[in-house]
């Protein structure tokens, strides 16, 4: 199984992308709703979320954490933290990155949509920064 999860990334990385691009159709994004306070709440809560994850798995009993890595599964929250937390923001990261494409094309709710998954993105990237920087004696 080590040796398939490196294509199921692979094909989960194309994926995203082209359901990010499709994200921001004026079709799709006719019942949203997102404004700058969502983006901001979205933002805070994103930042803390990895380090809240990291301190429940520490009170499941968990002493050290594993570094991410393609060959293991992306499911392990309260186990293998690390890698789900790392799986979750490199996806938004990919939806993003497809959403960048079809920016031009899209109304004002989906320039919003773009403002969430873009702090939705930063928010992980921080929060597993801050992981590092809090756990970095337990990583391995």
């Amino acid at each position: 199984m080590r040796k398939i999860w490196p294509f199921l990334y692979l094909a989960g990385a194309v994926f995203c992308v082209i359901g990010g691009y499709h994200s921001l159709s004026p079709e799709r994004t006719a019942r949203t709703n997102a404004d700058w306070i969502f983006v901001s709440v979205t933002f805070i809560l994103t930042s803390l979320f990895p380090l809240g994850a990291m301190a429940y798995s520490r009170r499941r009993g968990v002493e050290t954490f594993r570094k991410p890595s393609l060959g293991r599964a992306p499911l392990g929250w309260w186990t293998d933290t690390l890698q789900p937390i790392r799986v979750s923001w490199v996806t938004m990261a990919l939806i993003w990155l497809g959403s960048c494409f079809a920016l031009s094309k899209t109304d004002h709710k989906g320039v919003m949509l773009f403002w969430f998954y873009g702090a939705y993105v930063s928010g992980m990237f921080i929060g597993e920064r801050l992981v590092y920087l809090v756990y970095r004696k337990r990583v391995v």
